[in-house]
């Protein structure tokens, strides 16, 4: 039901200002926390041994990814 007095373009700007401020907030928590995007580009700490490992021949490629399933995956 219309209220009398406001029209169609004071609904639609009610609505429009409505979403903007909440992309604005959305937008500022994700800026905030820092989330990050899928996985990490670059291995870090002990996967990267472990390929240091693997390029020096100290470990098969099996063992690596033996190892690799223990740090990432947890099994």
């Amino acid at each position: 039901m219309l209220v009398p007095g406001m029209g169609w373009g004071m609904w639609l700007l009610m609505i429009g200002s409505t979403l903007a401020f909440w992309a604005v907030v959305f937008f500022a928590v994700r800026v905030l926390l820092n989330v990050p995007k899928g996985e990490p580009t670059e291995p870090s700490g002990p996967v990267l041994l472990l390929q240091e490992r693997l390029a020096r021949g100290e470990l098969t490629p099996e063992q690596y990814e033996q190892h690799r399933r223990l740090l990432v995956d947890g099994h």
